[in-house]
Formats: structure tokens, sequence, C-alpha cells
């Protein structure tokens, strides 16, 4: 019976792209690229894949699923049926806006994480998804995306700067019975007001 070795790993992920502008807020449109990771406790690790243009190449996205300060984390699912010309292509933007208080969003629509919730609808959600949008800060890497939360409505005395119209969202993309839908995920901290 013969043995095989193997020196290194078998299909290495490629190494994420650094061609997004550092430390800006935008939207990144694109495709899945690769397993999910949980790599801590209160994150989901999302990769997309931008096939063309000027940021062409592979992202990680950081989506808070827990609080790490101990922090009430809360979050609000929104699907709504949409028609192909609502469809983003793949991109990325820095003319991006997004305001929870804007789009009508209220604190009654939001409930508190619990059991891992939020983290088994990513999970969920990107395995049904045809292309996910991303509204947040890019890294100062510039190899992907966090900040993908409210990033308003902070109290007084907070340690956390108010941005209005730069709050953070995913939106993924899909056909149900061959009908387009957008499923919203908003999540925000038990610190901040809507």
């Amino acid at each position: 019976m013969s043995k095989h070795h193997h020196t290194g790993p078998l299909n290495p992920p490629p190494a994420a792209s650094t061609k997004l502008p550092k430390n800006v807020y935008g939207a990144l449109v694109g495709v899945v690229d690769g397993p999910l990771s949980d790599a801590d406790d209160n994150h989901v690790f999302i990769w997309l894949r931008v096939h063309a243009g000027n940021h062409a190449g592979r992202y990680k996205l950081a989506f808070n699923v827990e609080s790490n300060d101990h922090t009430e984390a809360q979050y609000y699912v929104y699907d709504e049926q949409i028609t192909q010309a609502d469809v983003p292509v793949e991109s990325f933007t820095t003319d991006a806006t997004l305001s929870y208080k804007k789009t009508g969003l209220k604190q009654t629509d939001f409930k508190a994480i619990a059991n891992g919730q939020l983290r088994t609808l990513v999970h969920s959600s990107v395995q049904n998804t045809d292309l996910i949008e991303v509204y947040g800060v890019t890294f100062d890497t510039g190899d992907g995306m966090h900040e993908i939360h409210m990033n308003s409505g902070e109290r007084p005395g907070s340690t956390h700067p108010n941005q209005p119209n730069k709050d953070g969202a995913l939106s993924f993309y899909y056909k149900t019975n061959g009908q387009d839908v957008r499923r919203w995920i908003f999540i925000k901290f038990g610190t901040q007001d809507l």
C-alpha cells in the first residue's frame, strides 16, 4: 500500500486583495468566495469576490453577530421583493449612504440576539444568496470591511463617534420561486438610540 505525503496545504485559499481605499465608508457588492469563518465569538467572517473593474479581488467582511463588550446587541431582518433592475452589479463605491432612522426603522423593530440566532441567520442567508451588498467601513489595510452595524445614535458620553448616514448593514440577493428577493440584516447595540 502506498503512502502519500503532503508538504503544504492542499488548496490554499487565495489571499485577500488590497484594492479598497483605506478607512472609508462605502458599499461593496460581490459574490461569496469561500467558506464562512467563526474565528472569534462575536463575528462571522464572509469572503466576497468582485470579478471585474478597479476593485476586482477577494475581500473579507467582519460582521458582528454579538457584542464584544457585553453590551446587548440587537438585530432586525427585512425581506422585500424587488425587480431585476434593483439587483446591483459587483463593485465598490464611496458614493453610498445608509441611515437606519431615515429608512424608517424603529427601536421596536429590533430584538436582542440570543443563543447564536444572528450567527445562524447569517450562515443560512449566505447559503441561499447569489450576491451580497455590504455597507460599512474599509479596513486600514484595504482588504475588506467592518463597522457593518449602526454607526450613529450614540448617547452623550459614548466612546464611539456618531457617523450620520454611515450606518452599516448586509443585504443578500436571491431568487425564491422565480422572484428576486433582497434580505436586509441590520444590527445595532443597546447603547444606540433610533
